[in-house]
């Protein structure tokens, strides 16, 4: 027998108010809906659009990890020169990278 709307119980349980469905691989669905009612769960009352940068979360981790993975990519593809014969992150040139990396790790909510 098919569903149709009066089968299923009325009223949200999510904060954010509506839902969609939305197709996502299976292995990730658990971390997906986790981080969906992590999210659902820090929204105000008058439900703000602002997706909150929860400390810890995923998506932090997956950010960081991105930094670390270009900065070895970088690392991998440097050509030594007259300069220097390895890759130095910690010159002027990276400034604004090791900032935002801070920033993540330190006060991720100010991005919110």
């Amino acid at each position: 027998m098919a569903r149709n709307n009066t089968t299923w119980k009325s009223g949200s349980t999510w904060n954010g108010g509506k839902t969609t469905t939305i197709r996502v691989p299976i292995v990730l669905r658990s971390d997906i809906l986790a981080y969906a009612r992590a999210v659902d769960s820090k929204l105000i009352s008058d439900k703000s659009r602002n997706i909150p940068m929860l400390k810890g979360d995923f998506l932090q981790e997956f950010t960081l990890g991105l930094i670390d993975r270009y900065i070895e990519l970088k690392r991998h593809n440097y050509h030594p020169n007259q300069n220097s014969r390895k890759l130095d992150t910690s010159t002027r040139a990276w400034d604004e990278l090791r900032k935002f990396q801070r920033l993540i790790q330190e006060s991720p909510e100010l991005l919110g």
